[in-house]
């Protein structure tokens, strides 16, 4: 088997797998309780499977100029996605979405000012 056998393979592997964490994280949509369970479970699997679908692609078609736009798109889908999910939560939270049943602790409750508390 040549390597370039090798990296096609590893690259499919990579695409692969980016779509089974999607998946699961589409799952993750429908069965966990609340919106900041949600929020966590789809910003870092949704940034992991992109992340890696596009890494996947890089090794089957490597070029200098695909590795610099990989690296920008890995970078940024990082970046955005854990983001987004935080400023969901947020909101959430500031509009008073109630945590699910399961959580036992809410420390943020401790930081907020007495007017903003309903």
């Amino acid at each position: 088997m040549e390597l370039i056998d090798i990296v096609q393979a590893l690259g499919l592997l990579f695409i692969f797998l980016g779509i089974g964490t999607i998946i699961v994280s589409a799952i993750g949509l429908f069965k966990l309780p609340d919106l900041y369970l949600r929020a966590s479970a789809v910003g870092t699997s949704a940034g992991l499977g992109v992340a890696s679908i596009v890494l996947g692609a890089l090794l089957m078609d490597f070029s200098g100029l695909n590795l610099l736009k990989a690296v920008i798109a890995i970078i940024a889908q990082l970046l955005t996605s854990a983001v987004g999910s935080m400023a969901i939560a947020r909101a959430g939270y500031l509009n008073n979405a109630l945590p699910a049943e399961i959580t036992h602790i809410d420390e943020l409750s401790l930081t907020r000012r007495s007017s903003d508390r309903s």
